[in-house]
């Protein structure tokens, strides 16, 4: 009797060993399968990402991001980083902690209809725009941050030749033009000055652009430009600068309401230098109005 309560222990104990093992065994070949799943999901998504489509454009559009309740677009600090990985996962990226990293916000175009608009190039260093009203001719006036918000008076002096630009009776910048004038209506259009205050006028027409944005500092070691940028619309998740300097085309793929992808549509002179790669930007949790002394901005 001993022997056989012996044996259907025995036997229990085998067949609840079984029993584990093939659970085990189920449980790693799920792991297996789930690891295949999401690594082909990650690497269709970033293949996507690079070929410029985006997976979420069924679930997400830019009309989501700009939306008047939930304004995630132009209430918000966009963080840069560098986004070369999602071409080239070989490449070494670079990081910037801290104060060190650009950052982006966007802001809704308003000007006055039949305003001049001119692109400003300082060096090649910094984009910014400036326009002329059709009433106050004299007066350039400022498209977001980047000299401040109080408009500039303009005098042409020695058959315009000379260029001052003053701010409440401070010169502000004054120089020569550079060659010959370019446009007789628009005499402010072609270069003036010289280095390290060099800086070329260009018209540009805004037609379609309703939002800009502006990159707060320099980006390290990369071609692309801080300043300010007109936006305009090309897809339903795509916008694309418009400039009159090459070097200021650039095109912004939404993703989702956290990233958005900075592509880079031009290409460096041999003399020049930067990288000329894609970057990302992140949208901080925080809205600009909630950053204080006390709650700083922080990426």
């Amino acid at each position: 009797m001993k022997n056989l309560k012996k044996y259907w222990l025995y036997l229990l104990i085998i067949i609840l060993l079984f029993s584990c093992n093939k659970n085990a065994n189920n449980e790693k070949e799920q792991m297996a399968q789930d690891s295949i799943v999401n690594t082909v999901a990650i690497t269709s998504s970033s293949q996507n990402i690079v070929n410029g489509n985006n997976t979420n454009s069924a679930v997400f559009t830019f009309s989501q991001l700009v939306n008047e309740k939930h304004d995630y677009f132009t209430d918000y600090y966009w963080g840069l980083s560098d986004g070369r990985y999602l071409e080239d996962q070989s490449i070494q990226t670079i990081d910037w902690i801290g104060p060190m990293t650009p950052r982006v916000i966007f802001h809704k175009l308003d000007i006055p209809t039949g305003s001049v608009l001119y692109q400003v190039r300082l060096r090649n260093d910094l984009f910014y725009f400036l326009y002329q009203t059709e009433t106050e001719e004299k007066k350039l006036y400022t498209i977001g941050t980047t000299f401040g918000s109080e408009p500039f008076d303009v005098e042409f002096r020695d058959n315009y030749s000379r260029l001052i630009r003053n701010r409440n009776n401070y010169i502000f910048s004054a120089g020569n033009r550079v060659g010959e004038q370019i446009n007789n209506k628009y005499p402010l259009v072609g270069i003036w000055g010289s280095l390290p205050s060099l800086t070329e006028y260009r018209l540009i027409d805004p037609a379609d652009c309703l939002y800009y944005m502006e990159i707060d500092k320099e980006i390290p070691d990369w071609a692309v430009r801080s300043g300010t940028y007109l936006l305009k619309q090309t897809g339903e998740n795509v916008l694309e600068t418009i400039s009159s300097f090459p070097d200021g085309w650039l095109k912004l793929e939404i993703i989702d309401e956290r990233q958005i992808l900075l592509r880079p549509l031009f290409t460096l002179p041999d003399d020049e230098e930067g990288i000329v790669g894609l970057l990302t930007m992140h949208r901080n949790p925080i809205k600009t109005s909630e950053i204080t002394e006390e709650y700083p901005y922080n990426h």
